[in-house]
């Protein structure tokens, strides 16, 4: 299942919004399949040791059992062929994407007779993509998807925001951004923020030193929006 959360419309001269979406949803279902099968794999052979996994930081939590989470990626562009290219530098108007991955433990661990996935069937949850504008001491709009879980929630759900790119004038605009989800039905006390973040971006690094692709742990998500 894919949840789509919009924000306000961009153009780019490359794609029409629509294409980028598509395009969007493939990447955000083609990783949370990735994601699920070496998860599954790693659990099967957790099984004879904690019986889980340590994706950090959700709530409930026992020992080294984490049952639910959260992690986002760094602003990713869909214009052109593949591969994408990732940016967190964006022209004001061109479509961008956040796109954020639900986890929920399908394992038994400490405390769980029943796994998380069981407990989580069919019901919902709400996850809101927050902003601020770090450049005038702003906050955008909320923006908030939200869905129903199946009779056995997946093991990840991709949930993809589509961001606001509007031209901010002569001074560009630093953004910071926070993921977080909440599972809304009575009595479930499912919660998570995302303290990860995928960089999707090859950085050159400063003075030539490269930094390259991957998982950034308590760190924020920022992106430049400037005027062309």
């Amino acid at each position: 299942m894919t949840a789509v959360a919009e924000g306000t419309a961009a153009t780019t001269s490359a794609v029409t919004p629509e294409v980028a979406l598509e395009r969007a949803t493939k990447w955000a279902n083609d990783y949370a399949a990735r994601l699920t099968e070496g998860t599954e794999r790693k659990l099967a052979e957790l099984a004879g040791q904690s019986n889980g996994v340590q994706p950090r930081i959700g709530e409930p939590t026992n020992g080294p059992y984490v049952a639910f989470d959260v992690v986002a990626t760094s602003p990713i562009q869909f214009g052109g062929p593949p591969p994408y290219k990732p940016s967190k530098v964006i022209a004001a108007g061109e479509s961008a994407f956040i796109i954020a991955l639900m986890f929920v433990n399908p394992a038994i661990g400490p405390g769980f007779i029943v796994p998380a996935s069981v407990q989580l069937g069919l019901r919902n949850w709400r996850m809101t993509l927050d902003q601020g504008n770090l450049t005038t001491g702003g906050v955008l709009p909320q923006i908030v998807a939200t869905g129903t879980f199946g009779p056995a929630a997946a093991t990840f759900t991709p949930v993809i925001f589509s961001l606001a790119t509007p031209n901010p004038g002569s001074d560009p605009w630093l953004i910071e951004a926070n993921v977080t989800v909440d599972i809304v039905d009575p009595g479930q006390p499912y919660a998570a923020f995302a303290t990860t973040f995928l960089d999707v971006d090859n950085d050159p690094g400063f003075v030539g030193v490269p930094v390259g692709p991957g998982f950034r742990h308590e760190l924020p998500n920022r992106y430049l929006i400037y005027s062309e």
